[in-house]
């Protein structure tokens, strides 16, 4: 049971709960809900979408803070034989809530002439909380198998049960300076650097174990444990009398106790595993890192048409455990890797994006975009990167209009395509290819200040997962995921 919990910790509880690849956000801006293909935008987002498109704004001191708000469902359906035996059902659904109550993030930038210095704080990574309040499959089902185990050893055992709670909140932050130079009135580009602070909390318990060999209801613990003592008497009770009978010559039945004695110590072994993994235990673990990396970008302007393009390298983030959990001599090898003090990785993978905008008569602007994160190049905990085909791609189309000097109207899509084998899939940590679509606006109140309000929903693709062996014991089962999330945004932009 330990090794199931402290897996599920260590893997990214609240993955991104916003649009992006396996650990990174695009979002960072009001603007981005309401259209998503903002990497050749030139207006105050540019600090973070197009850093070479500062220099194409009006000289001044532009400012802009957003707000965030997304809710998703994580919901799995597992199909599950031993299941009956908790609650009479083989098929189960476990429903998780990762919130995002609050993100905010500030742009700001600097122009003069052919210059321009640009500024970005925001979430890049991560960005939300998951609860699963009556637990996961993973956790069920290692309890369902200890009664199965039971039954096949001659002890009948039909029900089961356990209380198990999961919490998860992962938030990188990350501050990005920079600078931007125009060569000419068409072409310029971009340097700069983000620095990154990874916060990763996890909670979460398995208890309350519960059993009923031979239709006795009782805690599994002890039941094991009292099992296992029994049976080790026995073991060093034969031994002894091995000891007296061989002591006497009588090497016969000193042999057949003896043989007696090691299948009750197997027994009293197998009783004493099943005793340790019926514990009681709870997970109180934060994580926290540092991690840098360079952005380049250039930027193309030419009439109607601007093309852009920027490049951000991998930030490799190292995360240190501050757990309850510490180091013993009795310690499973297992654990290792999540008690107080381990390290582990939680890197943003490099990413490429290309966009282009296209003002069109009639005041609409039309704006595409693309988007390589490169995922399998990255380090993830529980290394799952290596069940990554490629990296995520996004492939982002939004439509602007201006309807009067004080509003402008956009509505937007984007396809997110996601690469991975089943075994990059588990019951906290999975993704699925995606539909995003998005509507907003800017309200202009005055020459200095508008504000961007804008929303967009995700409907992702279910996945089924099956397996031949579901929980070692050669019993099938299916895990059905399913994602959906919404979000919200308000921006207030000034510029001096």
């Amino acid at each position: 049971m330990k090794k199931i919990v402290t897996t599920i910790a260590a893997s990214a509880l609240a993955s991104a709960v916003y649009a992006g690849g396996l650990n990174t956000n695009t979002n960072q801006h009001a603007a981005y809900q309401r259209n998503f293909a903002r990497e050749a935008t030139t207006d105050i987002d540019a600090a973070y979408s197009n850093p070479a498109g500062t220099v194409f704004m009006e000289d001044g001191l532009h400012l802009s803070f957003t707000g965030q708000c997304a809710f998703q469902e994580r919901n799995i359906e597992t199909e599950y034989a031993p299941f009956k035996m908790n609650g009479g059902d083989s098929i189960k659904k476990f429903n998780g809530e990762a919130v995002a109550p609050f993100v905010p993030s500030f742009q700001a930038v600097y122009k003069k002439n052919n210059w321009a210095g640009f500024f970005n704080f925001a979430v890049p990574g991560g960005g939300g909380k998951a609860t699963f309040e009556d637990g996961i499959p993973a956790l069920e089902k290692r309890v369902a198998s200890i009664p199965l185990a039971l039954s096949q050893n001659g002890i009948a055992t039909t029900q089961y049960s356990a209380d198990a709670y999961l919490k998860g909140q992962q938030m990188i932050f990350g501050a990005t300076l920079g600078a931007a130079y125009k060569f000419n009135d068409n072409l310029s580009a971009a340097v700069g650097v983000r620095v990154c602070y990874a916060s990763n909390k996890y909670e979460g318990y398995l208890k309350n174990i519960k059993i009923n060999p031979d239709g006795n209801t009782m805690l599994a613990n002890t039941y094991f444990s009292a099992a296992q003592s029994k049976y080790s008497d026995l073991a060093a009770q034969a031994t002894a009398g091995a000891a007296q009978y061989e002591a006497a010559g009588m090497t016969e039945k000193a042999t057949e106790l003896k043989t007696q004695a090691a299948q009750a110590q197997a027994v009293a072994d197998q009783m004493g595993a099943y005793a340790a993994a019926s514990k009681d235990i709870e997970i109180d673990c934060e994580q926290t890192g540092f991690g840098v990396a360079p952005i380049i970008s250039l930027d193309y302007k030419m009439g109607p048409v601007n093309l852009a393009t920027r490049y951000e390298f991998k930030t490799k983030i190292s995360v240190e455990n501050s757990s309850n959990l510490k180091a013993t001599p009795a310690t499973p090898a297992e654990l290792l890797p999540y008690i107080d003090g381990v390290e582990s990785r939680d890197d943003l993978p490099a990413l490429w994006t290309i966009g282009m905008d296209v003002n069109m008569t009639g005041n609409i602007k039309l704006c595409t975009g693309y988007r390589y994160y490169f995922d399998k190049d990255a380090h993830f905990a529980g290394e799952v990167e290596k069940f990554v085909e490629h990296g995520t791609k996004e492939y982002a189309y939004g439509v602007e209009w201006t309807a009067n000097k004080w509003l402008l109207v956009s509505a937007t899509y984007m396809r997110t395509e996601f690469a991975f084998s089943d075994d990059y899939l588990n019951n906290i940590n999975y993704n699925g290819s995606s539909n995003n679509f998005g509507l907003g606006g800017r309200f202009t109140i005055n020459e200095h200040l508008n504000i961007d309000l804008g929303g967009f929903f995700t409907k992702y693709e279910d996945r089924q997962v099956k397996k031949t062996d579901y929980a070692g014991l050669g019993i099938p089962g299916v895990d059905n995921y399913e994602r959906k999330n919404f979000a919200f945004a308000l921006g207030i932009n000034y510029n001096f």
